[in-house]
């Protein structure tokens, strides 16, 4: 289950109006969320044939590496915070990150000790010497180390990706809110002359102050990164902002849904996994009785099915209309499409689908170029060595499946995400940040975004 917290209450009443209380750290699409942990020797295989073992890779100069950077006062991701695993035992973990997945595969974070979990709210990290300047015994040395489609002692508890892929996602009012870079412990939002160079100023959105950050000043996102040998290479960089962001879509319509949002988010509850969507007396698990895509004389209980992501996938009708918002369950049904019918629609490009939306009192589904989603990424080809890759804005573009903006306003930052395709996942990643080229006249090394 999604770790989740409470935010003190003036600053519930501010961004909601009293609508819903603001309980749950961003958790976005669908996770994993199984809290059985499984052994991982260092030099297992995910894929189940053609196995190649992953024999680690070499320590790298990473201090000539950074040369000429330097990096925002925090960190998107570190891997250094001490939290807890799955079972509630101490180990360090991924702040604040999330992952969601495609429902076609988990995505497991391995630990210490040879000890698998998924990806849930908070990964596990493991140990590892990045640099060859670390200390192996020393506190600092902790890396991401996340797998999709493992295989172990010959029996595949995974599978490859098979549709879109999924991803890791870090959203930046973690910064604002969480450590107070721009509202203090009791939800006031700063002075200017108090707050973070980073916050939106008073005249922006409430929501944008809130789930926003200034990156202006600043070149792009850096991150170190290597893959195992059997793992595709591609990994995406993705960097989202008002215009494109769900989460501010969100939480813009829950303040008022009457004020004007710069996306729209549409829901879908046709089934997605080739079934019919049928009634549910006893899904099982901790599932209501409702509609979900399978046959229950014939299918397993979607409740049985591991992993939140998954039962969500498979909710259908006016179960998956009146489903949470996936980033703030604690806010109960997404008043946008609870109690809706879900019915029929076709958009302009010749699509039809079914939508959660009442046509005697609701607009149409919004078209795709009004969509949010559509953040701006740019890829990058993992080796089995670790590389720093730097992603400056400037090389970033959106995809152009949903709402297309001519610019990227790096002003109003919201997420920023690592994504993958369909496929085998076996990544390593570490010190997830902002950068930008020294202001001393030094060469900018945002040249070598490519490599």
């Amino acid at each position: 289950m999604a770790r989740q917290k409470t935010y003190p209450v003036g600053l519930q009443r501010a961004l909601l109006a009293g609508l819903c209380a603001l309980a749950c750290i961003p958790t976005a699409g669908n996770q994993a969320t199984d809290a059985q942990a499984t052994g991982a020797s260092p030099g297992f295989c995910v894929k189940p044939t053609s196995c190649n073992p992953d024999p680690g890779p070499q320590p790298v100069n990473c201090a000539a590496a950074e040369s000429g950077l330097e990096f925002a006062p925090f960190n998107i991701a570190d891997f250094e915070e001490l939290g807890s695993d799955l079972n509630n035992n101490p180990s360090y973990i991924g702040e604040f990150m999330y992952s969601y997945t495609d429902a076609t595969a988990q995505i497991y974070a391995n630990g210490d000790n040879g000890l698998q979990f998924p990806a849930a709210y908070g990964p596990v990290a493991t140990t590892a010497n990045r640099c060859s300047s670390d200390d192996p015994n020393g506190p600092s040395n902790h890396i991401l180390h996340v797998t999709g489609g493992h295989v172990q002692g010959g029996s595949i508890i995974g599978a490859p990706f098979l549709g879109w892929g999924g991803g890791l996602g870090v959203a930046m009012q973690h910064f604002a809110v969480d450590k107070n870079l721009c509202f203090d412990s009791q939800a006031n939002y700063l002075p200017e002359s108090e707050r973070s160079p980073f916050c939106e100023p008073d005249s922006a959105e409430l929501p944008v102050r809130y789930a926003a950050l200034n990156l202006s000043d600043w070149d792009g996102v850096a991150v170190w990164a290597r893959r195992a040998p059997d793992s595709q290479p591609l990994l995406r960089v993705l960097v989202g902002n008002k215009y494109t962001d769900d989460d501010i879509s969100y939480l813009t319509y829950v303040r008022d849904p009457n004020e004007p949002r710069f996306c729209e988010r549409v829901r879908e509850c046709d089934c997605v996994n080739g079934k019919d969507c049928e009634k549910w007396d006893n899904p099982g698990g901790t599932l209501p009785a409702g509609y979900y895509c399978g046959d229950p004389a014939a299918d397993p209980q979607p409740g049985t099915i591991s992993g939140a992501g998954v039962q969500a996938a498979n909710s259908c009708n006016m179960t998956q209309c009146n489903q949470v918002y996936p980033a703030y369950p604690g806010n109960g049904p997404d008043p946008q499409f609870a109690g809706r019918p879900c019915t029929p629609y076709a958009l302009r490009n010749g699509t039809q689908w079914s939508y959660c939306f009442d046509p005697a009192t609701d607009p149409p589904p919004a078209e795709s170029d009004k969509q949010c989603g559509d953040h701006w990424t740019f890829p990058l080809h993992l080796t089995t060595e670790w590389q720093l890759f730097l992603v400056p804005f400037t090389t970033m573009s959106q995809q152009g499946w949903a709402e297309r903006w001519s610019f990227f306003d790096t002003s109003t930052v919201s997420v920023v995400r690592l994504t993958w395709d369909a496929g085998w996942v076996d990544y390593w990643i570490d010190n997830l940040r902002f950068y930008r080229v020294r202001r001393n006249g030094l060469p900018n090394a945002a040249a070598s975004a490519s490599q």
